[in-house]
């Protein structure tokens, strides 16, 4: 029963090890987003890993114009499609069924061609720094 703990102690070493060379693989991501020329205000920014890429989708706030995503919660190497979205209230109100109440309405601002069906990429490298430039125009 003695051999037994050895082989189990190395298995949970081993697992550990490999779980962490993949976080350790992951690379820190950040930016600039602007509209017309403009900081964006406020938005997310999504990384979606392509075919060949290996997981995960990484994402984070844009703030004032800037995002910063650490490595930690970063992706690793390869080619991505960049989803960038932005909300705002419109001058209209909408009942909210659950609240049972009206509420601002809320509208995605940003063209589809930056987050539905987004034209936009980045490709993230080992070598970095991965920093990027996201210029969008309105339609």
């Amino acid at each position: 029963m003695s051999n037994r703990r050895p082989i189990g102690w190395c298995v949970w070493f081993v697992l550990i090890l490999i779980g962490c060379g993949e976080r350790g693989d992951r690379r820190s991501l950040e930016g600039t987003v602007t509209l017309d020329g403009a900081s964006l205000a406020a938005g997310q920014i999504t990384f979606v890993p392509q075919p060949g890429t290996k997981g995960p989708t990484a994402g984070g706030q844009i703030t004032e114009g800037r995002f910063s995503i650490p490595r930690k919660g970063g992706t690793f190497t390869g080619k991505f499609l960049v989803q960038i979205t932005a909300t705002r209230k419109t001058s209209k109100q909408v009942m909210n069924y659950a609240l049972d109440e009206m509420i601002d309405e809320i509208e995605q601002f940003l063209p589809l061609r930056y987050n539905r069906q987004s034209e936009l990429t980045a490709e993230v490298t080992a070598s970095g720094p991965n920093q990027f430039v996201f210029a969008l125009t309105s339609p």
